[in-house]
């Protein structure tokens, strides 16, 4: 008899949650199997003064495709690949899904439905009413999060996490 695939087409594509754990410290959603790990690099992070906390982590099809439709309709930011700010009324339609690819996969296609995926800043460094914006100037050596930048270079690795959006 063959294993279980580890995701089913449903899991794949953000249509089931069967395969995420709700952690409340920090709030966010992840698979099962990546609870732990991230929280071991949470409690690493910490002891090197830094708060480790996602932006975002699982996210459905639907959660998904509202981020799509909002990025074409102009009503959320739309970046380009240097996060400067592009207006999607002044694009075709095939320059504004290039954009969009950027920073947002297509519903059904994100990593975030995997629930292994997810977007990180340090809370502690964040200036009260700071607004996270998750582009990357934020993380470079010079950016509010470019000590969490040069953390997670040399640090996600061991702990089984990688950086798809490297600065």
């Amino acid at each position: 008899m063959a294993e279980m695939p580890l995701f089913s087409a449903a899991m794949l594509t953000g249509r089931s949650r069967e395969h995420d754990v709700d952690v409340p410290d920090p709030r966010c959603s992840l698979h099962r199997d990546v609870v732990e790990p991230f929280l071991a690099m949470r409690a690493s992070a910490k002891s090197d003064g830094i708060d480790l906390v996602p932006a975002s982590s699982f996210r459905d099809f639907d959660r998904q495709l509202a981020i799509w439709n909002d990025k074409c309709a102009g009503s959320r930011e739309l970046l380009d690949a240097q996060g400067r700010p592009l207006d999607a009324a002044t694009l075709d339609e095939d320059a504004l899904v290039d954009a969009i690819l950027v920073w947002s996969a297509l519903p059904g296609a994100s990593r975030h439905h995997w629930g292994t995926d997810l977007d990180v800043f340090d809370a502690a460094a964040a200036p009260p009413g700071y607004r996270v914006r998750l582009v990357p100037e934020e993380y470079a050596p010079d950016g509010v999060f470019g000590r969490l930048g040069a953390w997670l270079e040399e640090n996600a690795a061991r702990h089984g996490f990688f950086r798809p959006y490297a600065v």
